[in-house]
């Protein structure tokens, strides 16, 4: 025989707030005063999607029909009880799914919660319920649940933006490839111009990627690369930033500082970049794909995406480094003014060995007049510098 409720009847009524409610419910409990008052009070605060069970056994067909969104668990049942429930949904929920499964239950021993959280369960509610308490509970929980579809949603529709523009991007470079070697101007012109594409979005200029790329090839020549490679680093080194365009413009046109998790998504343009390029069998598409994944990369290990040390790093990703960063520190950005000179050189000696390759980084201080004659040539600040 059933006891009676876990909560006064009384109580049920006030602690509700009507609202429209499009959330699905799925409820497991097996006395049934205990059903029948929580599918009130639910109802009663706008959820009209709830459905109840009071047998256990059902409960893994009813996720498969129902696709819920939250579930009331009751721990304590006979036959199959809350932990075998719940150890039967974890294989039918996705790894990447977020299900919250809020358990009601009257031991309230930390043996039992811990097992209950470890099982799958995200919340608890102490029996006899509060009516309170449960509209308070389940709204969080489905607010989370919320924003998680939300931003699947979201991740999605940017895998998606992604993929057609690099499809785009791909058909473009493809093109180039057929006539290399009579429409290398054209070729060139065109990388430019979708680099281009990504670094308007963040208020940067094409100057920029004339510079750092001018700088590229400076450092590659004095380094002892030969002309026809550092040629091909002037190039390829355009598109180093070139992965932006699958940041969305709300982190990348913020003006304040980013928070870890925007920087977070920031960072994954160097691999966006990559995934972009690398499956040409260009020579310059190559190239510009091994910049573009790591240009960030420190040879102290503490750079991303990889997190690479040293001679890990590819010597391609250890000029295009030193040239971006160089530019950044002396050149204006929304969010800064540019440093004085010896600011900039006094940065960048700071990280010699840890930040830079050693070598490289004297090679270019070594070669400050004519880094300077190239910053000049496509200085942002002179009129003629600005793109048309």
């Amino acid at each position: 025989m059933n006891a009676g409720p876990d909560f006064p009847v009384g109580n049920v009524e006030a602690a509700a707030q009507v609202g429209e409610r499009d959330q699905r419910i799925l409820i497991v409990d097996d006395q049934e005063a205990n059903v029948r008052l929580l599918e009130r009070l639910l109802r009663k605060s706008g959820y009209a999607e709830v459905v109840a069970t009071t047998d256990p056994t059902e409960v893994a067909s009813l996720y498969e029909n129902l696709k819920p969104d939250l579930i009331l668990l009751d721990l304590r049942m006979p036959g199959l009880d809350g932990f075998g429930v719940m150890q039967q949904l974890s294989k039918l929920v996705a790894a990447d799914d977020y299900l919250p499964i809020l358990v009601l239950t009257a031991d309230v021993t930390q043996e039992s919660k811990q097992r209950a959280l470890t099982s799958g369960a995200r919340d608890f509610l102490t029996k006899p319920l509060d009516p309170a308490e449960v509209a308070a509970r389940v709204g969080n929980l489905l607010e989370m649940r919320g924003l998680h579809l939300q931003l699947r949603r979201h991740n999605e529709f940017l895998e998606e933006m992604v993929h057609e523009r690099t499809e785009e991007l791909r058909g473009a470079i493809d093109k180039l490839e057929l006539a290399e070697k009579d429409l290398r101007l054209a070729q060139e012109e065109t990388i430019h111009r979708l680099s281009l594409a990504a670094e308007f979005r963040d208020d940067e200029t094409s100057r920029h990627i004339e510079r750092m790329s001018r700088y590229s090839a400076l450092l590659a020549r004095r380094s002892g690369e030969d002309e026809r490679r550092s040629e091909l680093l002037r190039i390829a080194s355009k598109m180093h930033d070139i992965g932006k365009i699958g940041v969305p413009d709300a982190i990348l046109l913020k003006l304040g500082k980013l928070t870890q998790e925007q920087f977070e998504i920031m960072k994954q343009h160097s691999s966006i970049g990559y995934q972009i390029l690398r499956e040409s069998e260009s020579e310059l598409a190559s190239t510009g794909a091994v910049i573009a994944w790591t240009h960030h990369e420190k040879v102290d290990a503490s750079g991303y995406p990889r997190g690479l040390k040293g001679d890990e790093i590819p010597l391609e990703g250890r000029i295009a480094a030193v040239a971006d960063v160089f530019d950044a520190l002396a050149t204006d950005r929304v969010y800064r003014k540019a440093f004085t000179l010896p600011e900039a050189l006094s940065i960048m000696r700071e990280g010699r060995a840890r930040h830079f390759d050693a070598d490289l980084l004297d090679c270019f201080l070594e070669s400050i007049d004519d880094v300077l004659a190239a910053k000049g040539e496509f200085d942002d600040r002179s009129p003629q510098a600005r793109p048309s």
